[in-house]
């Protein structure tokens, strides 16, 4: 069985997708020929409904790439197998495991590590899917659209 993709995604660095216990980056959201041969895009294997977000013009916009920036680094992850309000906390035994693996972590790793013992940092929790929409449509300048029969219409 395909993988339905629930949402896809383009950030600064090209497209991604993600269904319930599954993600792929690297993709196309179009169908295109790879060697010579026709392959599906994230579009073509969506789900029907599916979000589609794209954010490659707020790069642009100072507004729109620092909250976006802000989002994708402190804001919570997208979990598709929690329901569209799911959250899903970092826990406070993965706290205390960070606070243990801090002497030994370097770099972001240290930092997130160190940010984890905030229980306001969102940073490592899970939301669902319509949590998760609702705080991409705060970044100015983000396209929104649905996949419907396999393509993408843009609000």
């Amino acid at each position: 069985m395909k993988t339905r993709w629930a949402v896809i995604g383009r950030g600064f660095n090209g497209w991604h997708a993600a269904a319930p216990n599954v993600t792929s980056s690297g993709g196309h959201l179009d169908d295109y020929l790879w060697r010579g041969e026709p392959t599906t895009g994230y579009a073509s294997e969506a789900a029907e409904g599916a979000l589609v977000y794209d954010a490659e013009a707020c790069e642009a916009d100072e507004a729109g790439r620092n909250a976006y920036i802000d989002l994708v680094l402190r804001g919570p992850m997208l979990d598709c197998a929690l329901p569209p309000d799911g959250v899903s906390k970092f826990s406070l035994e993965g706290r205390q495991a960070a606070r243990r693996m801090l002497d030994g972590l370097q770099g972001a790793f240290a930092t997130y590590a160190t940010l984890a013992q905030d229980e306001k940092f969102t940073g490592l929790d899970y939301v669902g899917l319509g949590i998760y929409e609702a705080l991409l449509r705060r970044v100015p300048g983000i396209k929104i659209g649905r996949v419907r029969g396999g393509k993408v219409i843009w609000e």
